[in-house]
């Protein structure tokens, strides 16, 4: 009797923890689908993927989540034909892939994996027999891509993607690549508006007999976000490269939509005012331990950034730079403000409007919302530039600020220059002030290639030598520059509608110019 009574006791009580726990499990289901539904709707508003289609099939202790995306042709259509034939078919493809979403308190318990979570997700790709041939090509038997997201009690997780290395070679066509794989952590709260994130590539390297070679190693990507109070990002992100050497043995035409290329990376609209075209002249390109770091902080309702760009050497053919530091700074940035544009810019649709139309709704929204930026003092700091080159070295520093702004100073221009302050100092070498301008001088006199007759380009880069010699000598005569050993140095400064070049002051168009003062920007006098 005894005994039996101990069975019922024993029995009970294991259908009481099956219940707990199908209740608990039940719920976590509910939560998961939350979670995951908002994971979706950030992923739709990427701009790298349009959503072809998606479902969810919720059950008690698991569920089942589909998603058929397809690439945005706009970001990848202008160098899709630098590509190996065997990639492009892939763009054009589309990526089905399905999560399966294990319910916690122990969603992993299956498997022997005893970490609590809300939910275990790992997905599947579904792809054509065409897609999974060619990338058998590349991954052999190993899965392209491997992602597995667990999610926490507290509505955050932990996400990680793999992508496993492969070479590959094509041995008629003289192509080779390696890979060295792809590793991803991000781990967010509650909401997605808190992450870290690191991104780790060891390096890659195609080699095109006939074209020539591509390289990279030692990426790595580093992130913290966290929300601001006024609902800018703050934080840090750096990126370092370690080397990318570029070979290439043929020019490449290129006509390259930026305005489309910004509309899908950061839904700004600039219309198709900066779409450059031209071509890749052959080159040798190395490039030595790059980095940047974005720095974004915030004191009261006030954001400010800093962003430092360097690398240790550039080279160019036979030209080599570097090394370079680059270290500026916005300091004192109104944050509802920013928050207003971001959201305002993002709602002007960007389908089938003409680009002057575009460029009219893009500057009233900034009149409109970005008033209280300019109200507030904003300052643009140049910290430091530094650029080691062949012919020696360039500097600058500088700020600009804008100080005791209102909104009336934009129906008047004069006004509102003189609420600028501005501080520059610089120098640079003359040898490369010269190549600039004769390279500017060849934009502007040579015509195209098929004309029968063309310009003699010895002399147009004598004629541009020879008018910089002059305007420069006399800047230095007059005081407003000055030369030493090759180099060329100034200074600058404006406060108060007040202009002054290397503590000279210099006439501007507005005002009356009396005899004494001489003019920096007039003509060159002509030699006598």
């Amino acid at each position: 009797m005894l005994q039996k009574r101990r069975l019922i006791v024993a029995l009970s009580a294991l259908g009481g923890l099956f219940a707990v726990y199908g209740g608990t499990a039940y719920w976590a289901g509910l939560k998961a689908q939350e979670t995951l539904e908002e994971q979706h709707r950030m992923l739709a508003s990427l701009p790298l993927f349009k959503v072809k289609s998606h479902s969810y099939e919720r059950g008690w202790f698991s569920s089942r989540e589909t998603t058929e995306l397809v690439f945005n042709r706009k970001l990848s259509g202008p160098y899709e034909s630098m590509l190996p034939d065997t990639l492009r078919p892939l763009l054009g493809s589309t990526i089905k892939f399905t999560h399966t979403i294990k319910h916690g308190p122990l969603p992993g318990l299956a498997s022997f994996d005893f970490h609590p979570a809300r939910a275990l997700v790992k997905t599947d790709f579904e792809m054509s027999d065409s897609t999974r041939k060619t990338l058998k090509r590349f991954f052999g038997d190993k899965e392209p891509i491997t992602v597995v997201n667990r999610l926490g009690f507290g509505g955050g997780g932990e996400l990680s993607v793999t992508i496993p290395s492969f070479d590959y070679e094509e041995t008629l066509a003289g192509v080779k690549m390696k890979w060295k794989g792809f590793d991803l952590k991000l781990d967010y709260k509650h909401g997605y508006k808190e992450y870290k994130t690191e991104a780790v590539s060891p390096g890659f390297q195609l080699d095109a007999a006939s074209r020539g070679s591509i390289r990279f190693d030692g990426l790595r990507y580093l992130s913290d976000m966290r929300p601001g109070n006024t609902g800018v990002k703050l934080g840090t992100s750096e990126l370092s490269v370690g080397n990318v050497q570029l070979n290439w043995k043929d020019s490449v035409p290129y006509s390259i939509k930026l305005n489309e290329l910004l509309y899908v990376l950061t839904r700004v609209r600039v219309g198709e005012f900066i779409n450059p075209s031209g071509e890749f002249k052959p080159s040798n390109v190395v490039l030595k331990n790059f980095t940047y770091q974005i720095v974004t902080s915030e004191q009261d309702e006030f954001v400010n950034s800093r962003g430092k760009v360097g690398f240790e050497t550039f080279t160019l053919n036979d030209q080599t730079y570097g090394p370079m530091r680059l270290d500026v700074s916005a300091n004192h940035l109104h944050g509802p403000t920013l928050t207003r544009l971001d959201s305002e810019l993002g709602r002007i649709p960007f389908e089938g409007v003409e680009p002057a139309e575009l460029r009219k709704q893009y500057i009233g929204t900034i009149k409109t919302y970005g008033i209280p930026l300019l109200e507030n003092n904003p300052r643009l700091l140049i910290n430091e530039f530094y650029l080691h080159m062949p012919s020696g070295d360039a500097n600058l520093e500088g700020s600009l600020t804008l100080n005791g702004f209102k909104e009336n100073d934009l129906k008047d221009p004069l006004q509102f220059i003189r609420r600028f302050e501005a501080d520059a100092k610089f120098s640079l070498p003359r040898q490369t002030l010269e190549n600039m301008v004769v390279a500017q001088a060849r934009n502007l006199f040579t015509v195209d290639e098929s004309a029968e007759d063309q310009p003699n380009l010895k002399e147009i880069d004598n004629l541009a030598r020879n008018l910089l010699d002059s305007q420069l000598t006399q800047w230095i005569e007059q005081g407003f520059l000055s030369q030493d050993k090759g180099q060329l140095s100034s200074t600058v400064n404006f406060r108060g509608g007040v202009l002054t070049i290397h503590d000279k002051k210099v006439s501007l168009p507005w005002e009356d110019t009396p005899e004494e003062v001489v003019d920096a920007s007039a003509p060159a006098a002509k030699a006598k």
